[in-house]
């Protein structure tokens, strides 16, 4: 039976139009994907594409290894000798690019020193121009002390267990990082959020009319009169929106993982999340990160998709049903820009969406007598949320009477 009700939406063309539209937008989403990572030559020209990315995998790896403070030394050193070149202090923009050329290799590297020494929430692309090579020699502990001065300066509220958790986060980071050519996994967690809503939205549509589509074909009265019309068969619907939501997901984020990775590299991902996202409380890696963005993308999209059919099944629109997961990932964010209560909004199911962002920045809950990130609080809250719903949404359409 629930292999009946799996075909029966893949054999609506309003569905099939959804799967060539969401095949689509892989593509292109994809390609966007890929030319966030640029690769400048000699000449100060950019480039893009698999021979740029090998191009630039070759030219970073120059420095991967253990990024030490000998390292930081060579790189703050480095760069001081490229930024007083004739290029670097040009004013024709093709020789300024010939200069930056020279620093690509380097660059993941360079951020963290410049991240280290620039004001919280801030990047000052000078600010390494304004140290010592001692003090880039610094920069892990910078990191540290940077944080305790921005917790002291009162601009963010944070109680003192708080704050004591994440001073804790920072030092328990392990160092030195290792670090290698890492910018096709940069420029995936960048993109994948995107592409993770509107694979939401179209599984969305598809299961939209699962429970509904009997009242529409006028066909209620016949299944709920059947001998497995009240069981089996309202599980068999559970079952397929379950397996459709779960499969058409896996397939199109790993074909979207493998088409970026594929072209711009594997390479980076036991590489500290930390070289992306400098301030992130997350002691991870970018393959770590992934999961979790992807976990976070599963858990919304099941949620959206369960409160969407239990819609269907109560008040029988196929069209409203669709409307909810867009309601629920897409128009909440707007919300919280009008209603300003950050602690609310940010366990809001349109969160799930965008674990990249809370990975990159931090909110806290005590919960328990512990301080614990928003992220370990909204993905279990979630799963557990879309677990109850299933029995919920039976014994609503099990109970339906027939009109």
């Amino acid at each position: 039976m629930m292999r009946f009700e799996i075909k029966k939406v893949f054999s609506k063309n309003v569905n099939k139009i959804a799967i060539l539209i969401l095949l689509v937008i892989l593509v292109i989403v994809s390609m966007l994907t890929v030319n966030r990572v640029e690769y400048t030559d000699g000449n100060g020209n950019s480039h893009t594409g698999i021979k740029a990315a090998r191009n630039l995998r070759e030219a970073k790896n120059e420095w991967a290894g253990y990024i030490t403070e000998d390292v930081l030394g060579k790189v703050f050193i480095e760069n001081r000798q490229i930024s007083n070149s004739k290029e670097a202090m040009s004013d024709d923009i093709q020789e300024a690019n010939k200069a930056y050329a020279r620093k690509q290799g380097l660059s993941d590297i360079l951020d963290m020193i410049i991240s280290a020494y620039s004001k919280w929430r801030d990047y000052d692309y000078y600010a390494v121009e304004n140290i010592s090579q001692e003090q880039a020699k610094d920069t892990y502990e910078q990191r540290i002390s940077g944080l305790k001065e921005w917790l002291d300066s009162g601009e963010e509220a944070f109680s003192d267990k708080e704050k004591n958790y994440l001073v804790s986060q920072y030092e328990k980071l392990k160092t030195p990082f290792y670090y290698e050519y890492m910018s096709g996994w940069s420029a995936l967690l960048q993109n994948i959020p995107t592409f993770i809503l509107i694979t939401a939205l179209i599984i969305g549509v598809l299961t939209s009319g699962i429970f509904s589509d009997e009242f529409q074909l006028k066909a209620d009265s016949i299944f709920f009169s059947s001998k497995l019309g009240r069981n089996k068969a309202v599980l068999s619907k559970i079952a397929a929106a379950f397996m459709i939501t779960t499969i058409v997901y896996v397939i199109f984020v790993f074909l979207y993982t493998m088409i970026v990775l594929g072209i711009l590299g594997f390479d980076g991902a036991a590489c500290p999340i930390q070289l992306d996202m400098w301030r992130s409380i997350y002691n991870i890696t970018f393959f770590q990160a992934y999961l979790l963005i992807v976990l976070g993308g599963y858990t919304g999209t099941l949620f959206a998709c369960t409160l969407s059919m239990l819609v269907s099944a109560k008040i029988r629109s196929t069209v409203i049903s669709a409307i909810i997961p867009f309601i629920v990932l897409c128009v909440l964010p707007f919300t919280s820009r009008i209603i300003t209560l950050p602690q609310i909004f940010n366990l809001f199911p349109n969160q799930l969406m965008e674990i990249y962002i809370s990975i990159k920045d931090f909110s806290l809950y005590e919960a328990g007598g512990k301080i614990v990130s928003d992220v370990m609080v909204i993905i279990p809250l979630y799963m557990i949320l879309s677990v109850v719903l299933q029995p919920i949404l039976y014994g609503v359409y099990k109970r339906v009477q027939i009109r």
